[in-house]
Formats: C-alpha cells, sequence, structure tokens
C-alpha cells in the first residue's frame, strides 16, 4: 500500500492517505464529486475544513464519528494542524505503523486502547512492547502477555508429552516438560521477570471459542536486555490438539507483526523433522532452513526475513 497524499484526511478524520480502497479518491473529493456522509453534510454547512475545525465536535450528535481514532486524529489536527497530522501519519506509516492492515488484524492505531495512547504514537512514533504489551487478536485466536491466572491452563500443554516433543529449549535453563504445576508456576514468574528486564516477550496463545489459554509464544530479537542481537527469536508452544498446520499457520500471520515490534530484520525458529504440520505452516508462511554451515547450532531451524 501507498502512501495516498492526494486523498488527504476525510471530514471525520478518517486517515484517506492510509486506506487500502484503491478505486475511492478520498472521502473529501468523493463528497465534492456528489456522494455524501453527515460530516461532509456538516462540515459543508458550518463552512469549516472538517470536524477538526468545528468548535462543536466535542459535544454533536451521535450520527458523527466519535471512534478513538477519529477522536484522536481530530485532537491532534486541531491542536497541531492537518498538515501536520499528515505529515505525522507519513512518518510512521514509512517506520511501518500500520493503519488498517490487508489482513484484517487491528493495526497500531487500533491497538491502542485510549485516545491518548493514540496521540502519543502519532507524536513519537513506535510503541515500545516492554513498556506496554502489544495484543493481537486472529480468527481463533487471541495474544496477551502471560499471566499467572494461566498457569492450570498451561500446565495441560507443558504436561503434554507429545506437545514435549515439539518445545525448543535451545539455549534455555529447562526443557519445559512440567510434571507438576508449581514447577509451571515458578517457571511463569521467570517468564513475567524477564519480561521486566526486557529480555524477552512471552505471550499467553488464547483459544477465543473456550477461553482458555492452549500455549505460549515467546519473542525477542532486535534488544535484549539493553543489548543488539542480529536476529530474533520465535518460540511457539501449543497443547498436541493444536499442532496442525491450520492453528500454527495462524499464529504464525499473528507473528508477522513481531518483526516491527522487537525492531528485527529476520525471526529462526524451530522445527523437528518429526513437525512435519509445523515445517508445513512454516515454509507456506514464508519461512526457509537455515543454512547448516555452523556447527549444528541452527539445526532444524527456519528463518524468515521482513518483507519490509
Amino acid at each position: 500500500m501507498d502512501f495516498q497524499e492526494k486523498r488527504g484526511i476525510g471530514y471525520c478524520g478518517l486517515a484517506c492517505v492510509l486506506c487500502n480502497a484503491e478505486d475511492c479518491p478520498g472521502c473529501v473529493a468523493e463528497i465534492a464529486g456528489g456522494g455524501g456522509c453527515n460530516a461532509g453534510k456538516c462540515a459543508a454547512e458550518k463552512g469549516v475544513d472538517g470536524c477538526y475545525a468545528c468548535p462543536g465536535y466535542d459535544t454533536c450528535g451521535e450520527d458523527m464519528p466519535h471512534g478513538k481514532r477519529y477522536r484522536a486524529f481530530n485532537r491532534y489536527a486541531r491542536e497541531f494542524g492537518k498538515d501536520a497530522l499528515i505529515e505525522r501519519l507519513r512518518v510512521n506509516w514509512e517506520n511501518v505503523i500500520t493503519y488498517d492492515r490487508l489482513d484484517k488484524l487491528p493495526g497500531d492505531y487500533e491497538r491502542c486502547e485510549t485516545e491518548d495512547e493514540i496521540i502519543d504514537l502519532l507524536k513519537n512514533g513506535k510503541l515500545d512492547p516492554y513498556k506496554k504489551c502489544p495484543e493481537y487478536e486472529s480468527e481463533h485466536f487471541r495474544l496477551r502477555l502471560v499471566s499467572m491466572d494461566d498457569a492450570e491452563d498451561l500446565f495441560l500443554c507443558y504436561n503434554d508429552p507429545e506437545a514435549q516433543k515439539i518445545f525448543n529449549s535451545d539455549n534455555c535453563t529447562s526443557d519445559f516438560k512440567f510434571s507438576a504445576l508449581e514447577h509451571m508456576k515458578a517457571y511463569m514468574e521467570g517468564w513475567l521477570d524477564a519480561y521486566k528486564k526486557r529480555h524477552f516477550i512471552r505471550y499467553s496463545i488464547i483459544d477465543k471459542e473456550s477461553n482458555k489459554a492452549i500455549g505460549t509464544v515467546e519473542i525477542f530479537g532486535g534488544e535484549r536486555g539493553g543489548e543488539r542481537t542480529d536476529f530474533g527469536v520465535l518460540r511457539i508452544d501449543v497443547r498436541s490438539e493444536y499442532e496442525n498446520e491450520e492453528s500454527i499457520s495462524e499464529l504464525l500471520k499473528i507473528s508477522d507483526s513481531f518483526f516491527f515490534d522487537v525492531n528485527t530484520e529476520m525471526f529462526i525458529t524451530k522445527a523437528i523433522p518429526e513437525a512435519v504440520h509445523r515445517i508445513n505452516a512454516l515454509v507456506k508462511n514464508g519461512y526457509t532452513p537455515t543454512p547448516t554451515g555452523d556447527g549444528g547450532k541452527r539445526e532444524h531451524y527456519y528463518m524468515k526475513r521482513s518483507l519490509v
């Protein structure tokens, strides 16, 4: 998707410059050509450039768009000007901050919970995942920072003999084959402590239908504990019934957002030869086997580079 500066900003605050629609000239041009919307009609009647320039916007009727993105963009344009808003959207677009995503996952602005967070993202660019852990949602799964409340659910994964065969414990202090709930809890406390120290992020994978944690995803890269790394590592642990091509592929599609979150150009992840469904999902989602000329340190690893 290109930055469509000629489309401008819609009367309501819609970022037409970032719209994925290929055949739309932008709200302002569309309305001028005979189209219509409540915000455009109201702006024409009041003789203002858009909602941001209307003194009554904060108290206007319910028939106007009032989503958090609209309100935050209007606030920014009101304070700094519409051109400044477009310029900040351009800079963030160049730095791969997303607005509307083609895969229908929430964009970075939509992931912000409040208007103030959106304003901060406009002003400062990249969100720090170690200050506020991003959450993700796909058709069947939701990813959020691991919580101690997930311990009993996750124990079903890490005590699953079939799942244990596929775990990647390379360079870890445990094989993650837990036989007691207390052991599970101890490591979860360690995961949360590592997050505070900016070492890695460990997400719980929530099955949206059951609302239960069925595994975890771990990522780190770019910077780890204040030191730069050449690549990022992705670990996906799931209960054995979720070790299928469809589920792993869905989780890998979510993981494409991680490139920007932890500022890395490449992720590596492990899949042993027996993990046929996982390997199929990796290849399907653009991962390739890593070179083997490293003394066996990267045996059974797959890599993917960022597309941006």
